[in-house]
């Protein structure tokens, strides 16, 4: 299949032309390589290499200047800035930062496309100030207006006296270097000639300053230009993809003498179009790994086959789906190291210094740092140490320490170390790169990773040259903004055979060049074409005015791309994001609906949707056979005890209970930013334990509720310190848990005290009493019971036993049928109800003891006051007093439940809830 270049350098042939002698100018260096391979194809004889430029190169050349990065210059503007603006008015350099890069791209848009920088910044002060409400005959006006309209005046000045600078200097911003292009272009021509021409190849959407320069190059005579695009889109006057290049044939003069040169009649030849629908960006990848799978590699010539990527993000995903019988594959677009896992690990470093704060620093940007691959590399065992210390003292804030400087300092110690300015945060930094590249190098087998940190230094000296250079960068934000800006111009480069293999390249990187098999990914509207997302301070109605581009010029580049790399394929594969609800999903791009509705007799197109196969599987409950090791933690229970709570959680599920008793497997202790419901509750016990502590036998009047409710707000206070483990005031969604917790310890106090008002006689006799007792089981041998009780107190003479809960308790929670003392040992929902007639069984054990009430207060439900053990009659609860026929009962089913933990073959299974 003849490509796009091939044709152009067997015309040059044809006109007798020396292919070593001609200069090219080609869409960017990537083309450059191929166009160089193109050259050796077709020659009998080794020639020296041509002079190959990409347009960017080209017009360094041209204007004998270097381009500079917009952020590389960014603090020569802000020099510049100075000049104009007094010291003690201007910006600070942090102020600056947040608005000068957007500017930078404003000025290279009007340097580009050649607009009088005069009556471009009168005319965009003027809009400024007429659209703000004519504020500019406000008077007086607020020092915000006046800045406002200060700056939008003065902006001329700004760009008038960066120019300067940056053409004294010698090194340009890009606009810039186009300005200067042009105004050297004439001149340069001079260096060319009819015999040995500029050659202009694919070029298609050009800014005004390239137009300018190319014509005066064709007029010259001095220069050729080719176009790689489809006489079908230069014929459809509407279409997109041809928009660009037949306006240039309109409008220049040379082809009022020359012909168009048009290589290509190729979009209407037969082609197999699928366009294929998936969720999601994994799913995308996925659906090109198997497409790849499914070539015949005998008979498909992978060098002739790319994958495109609308969306350069996709890059690491797609690559752990390319099929490992790959052999050759070339990755153009290199991975930029914002995307690498390392910039994510330096990132959370810089975010941990820059939001500390008085307090510490917070720990989840400590956790962040911690939790990293590398943070473990560096001290594994110290790390694991702070983990559990941050979440056992609960430490939302972790506190800063001093470090003697004559001492070698630790990974931790650099986590903990307060940073105050810029240089202290680049020296932090570097300190822990050196660190991790020694661990790294000791490790083996680190290259990649090497790599990586190699482009992290290179980062860091850089920001480094430039807070040396700029004594304005104070904020830590600063820094954290350059690090972002420069990661991305950072890029590690896959090796491989840039023309050979399986080709992976972003759309930008396929002009010119043309492969037989395509499959492109995230074919999607928002993405391809983008969009009206834009960065710039221009209104739409101005650049149309002065003829700069809008969103609609770059959906047509976007078309121009497209189009182009579609109409020498013979197969093409399009995946779009079908996933309704994300970012750039749901709807396929405007162009394939285009080609759908083309009717191209020799376009078959296909339309596929994958979807991810969900099953639901029948899965059996989760089964464990009883085995030694079972028996052996059974035994050590038995002999410290069973507790009213492991017992009741063996009646929840008895997979739960092997969990957390028998293999002792907890829940990971995790920091409470917020408390949690349970530290509620252990707060409002310690505090209720805490104000009736010093009344014990003591019979309660009016006088002790008064003393007691004067105590509450120490109590409470101490409490929530020793609960939360912390040594703070309660702050944000806390303050609103310690006011509940303070609510609830009230009405307690209330409740009590009203029973006292109203006659009765009311004695606290123990405050967290703990009981333990044994039984003897014939089969088992003796087993141990405890438990602690939150209240035992005497009211009117009767013994009541009391359990705390914060959370809702009912009547029929503490209820049972008539007879049905099974449900205590099968229904979860009795758990409150088996646990305060084991507190009864406890204290009975332990006392004399005839008759008592038992009950749960819940806090959630203080209006049913104490809600007792009670036994269901007719559609009420009666309240039960427990009595030695009662606890006998229960007896009989505590031993059932403990024969059935020790029995061989009762197998445990999860229960369903």
């Amino acid at each position: 299949m003849n490509t796009f270049l091939q044709d152009i350098i067997q015309d040059l042939q044809k006109e007798g032309l020396n292919l070593s002698k001609l200069t090219y100018v080609v869409p960017s260096r990537r083309v450059a390589t191929f166009l160089n391979k193109t050259i050796a194809t077709v020659l009998e004889q080794p020639i020296f290499e041509p002079i190959i430029y990409s347009v960017e190169d080209f017009i360094s050349h041209t204007a004998q200047v270097e381009i500079a990065s917009d952020v590389d210059l960014l603090f020569d503007f802000y020099n510049s800035y100075l000049k104009v603006e007094d010291k003690n008015s201007a910006d600070s350099l942090d102020e600056f930062i947040t608005w000068a890069p957007t500017i930078l791209k404003d000025f290279n848009e009007i340097d580009r496309f050649l607009v009088s920088p005069t009556d471009f910044f009168n005319y965009l002060g003027n809009l400024k100030e007429l659209e703000q409400g004519h504020w500019s005959i406000l008077e007086p006006k607020t020092d915000m207006i006046e800045k406002y309209l200060h700056f939008w005046k003065r902006l001329e000045l700004y760009y008038n006296q960066f120019t300067d600078d940056c053409t004294a200097n010698g090194i340009v911003y890009q606009g810039l270097a186009y300005r200067i292009a042009f105004a050297k272009a004439e001149y340069q021509t001079s260096l060319y000639s009819k015999e040995t021409p500029v050659i202009f190849l694919g070029l298609n959407a050009l800014n005004l300053a390239e137009e300018e320069i190319i014509k005066t190059f064709l007029d010259s005579n001095h220069a050729k230009i080719f176009y790689d695009n489809d006489i079908y889109f230069q014929e459809n006057k509407y279409h997109e993809a041809g928009r660009f290049i037949r306006r240039y044939k309109d409008d220049w003069k040379y082809f009022d003498h020359n012909k168009l040169s048009i290589t290509s009649n190729n979009f209407d030849s037969p082609k197999e179009i699928n366009i294929i629908g998936t969720p999601g960006p994994i799913g995308m990848c996925q659906v090109a790994g198997k497409l790849i799978h499914e070539f015949n590699l005998e008979t498909t010539n992978l060098d002739t086959t790319a994958i495109v990527l609308a969306d350069e993000n996709l890059l690491l995903p797609l690559l752990s789906a390319i099929p490992e019988s790959i052999e050759h594959l070339n990755i153009t677009m290199g991975l930029t190291l914002d995307k690498t896992p390392i910039a994510s690990f330096f990132n959370h470093l810089i975010k941990l210094k820059v939001e500390a704060t008085d307090q510490g620093f917070y720990y989840k940007n400590i956790i962040a740092v911690l939790e990293s691959h590398f943070s473990n590399l560096l001290d594994n065992s110290a790390v694991k140490e702070l983990i559990n210390n941050i979440n056992k003292e609960n430490l939302v804030y972790l506190p800063f320490i001093e470090i003697d400087q004559k001492s070698e300092c630790s990974f931790i110690d650099l986590l903990k170390l307060q940073i105050l300015t810029t240089s202290d945060l680049i020296s932090y930094l570097s300190e822990i790169s050196d660190i991790l590249q020694e661990k790294l190098i000791q490790s083996g087998n680190k290259r990649l990773e090497l790599e990586q940190l190699l482009g992290i230094h290179s980062v860091l000296e850089q920001i480094k040259s430039i807070i040396d250079i700029q004594s304005g960068i104070t904020d830590l934000r600063t820094i954290q903004y350059l690090f972002k800006q420069f990661l991305p111009q950072k890029k590690l480069d896959f090796i491989g055979e840039p023309v050979k293999g399986l080709q992976i390249m972003g759309l930008l990187e396929t002009r010119a060049l043309d492969y037989e098999n395509i499959i492109m990914l995230s074919v999607n509207e928002g993405v391809l074409p983008a969009g009206k997302s834009t960065a710039s301070y221009i209104p739409y109605d101005m650049k149309v005015k002065f003829g700069l581009p809008t969103y609609t010029d770059k959906d047509s580049v976007y078309a121009y791309h497209f189009y182009r790399l579609l109409q020498r394929s013979k197969n093409a594969n399009f995946i779009y994001n079908s996933e309704t609800n994300s970012l750039g999903g749901g709807e396929k791009s405007r162009f394939l609906m285009q080609i759908e509705t083309n009717n191209i007799p020799n376009h078959k197109i296909n339309h596929r949707l994958y979807a991810n196969k969900i099953t639901t599987e029948k899965t059996e409950p989760l089964s464990i056979k009883k085995d030694d090791y079972y028996f052996e933690r059974l035994n050590q229970i038995a002999k410290s005890g069973f507790s009213p709570s492991s017992i009741t959680s063996y009646i929840y599920d008895p997979i739960d209970f092997y969990r957390s008793k028998i293999l002792k497997i907890n829940d990971v202790e995790e920091v409470e930013e917020d408390m949690a419901a349970n530290t509620m509750g252990t707060m409002i016990h310690k505090t209720l334990e805490a104000l009736y502590l010093p009344y014990v036998d003591q019979v309660l009047d009016k006088y002790h509720f008064k003393d007691i409710r004067a105590q509450i707000n120490d109590a409470i206070h101490t409490a929530y310190l020793d609960s939360y483990h912390t040594a703070n005031n309660p702050q944000g969604k806390n303050t609103i848990m310690y006011e509940v917790a303070r609510h609830y310890v009230s009405k307690m106090i209330a409740y009590d005290e009203d029973i006292v008002k109203t006659g009765n006689t009311l004695i606290i006799r123990k405050l967290e009493a703990r009981y333990s007792t044994s039984i003897e089981i014939d089969s088992i041998g003796s087993i141990k019971l405890h438990g602690e009780v939150d209240r035992i107190d005497e009211l009117n003479g009767q013994i009541r036993i009391i359990d705390y809960k914060s959370g809702m308790v009912n009547k029929s929670n503490v209820g049972l049928q008539p007879g049905d003392y099974e449900t205590l040992i099968t229904d979860y929902e009795k758990s409150k109800a088996f646990q305060v007639l084991m507190y009864s069984y406890l204290y009975s054990r332990n006392n004399s003891f005839t008759e008592c009430a038992a009950g749960i207060i819940s806090f959630k439900n203080f209006k049913e006051g104490f809600i007792s053990y009670s036994i269901k009659k007719g559609r009420s609860f009666i309240p039960q007093p427990i009595n030695t026929q009662e606890l006998e009962k229960f007896e009989e089913q505590l031993v059932q439940i403990i024969l059935e933990l020790y029995d061989k073959d009762k197998v445990l299974t999860t229960k369903d809830h």
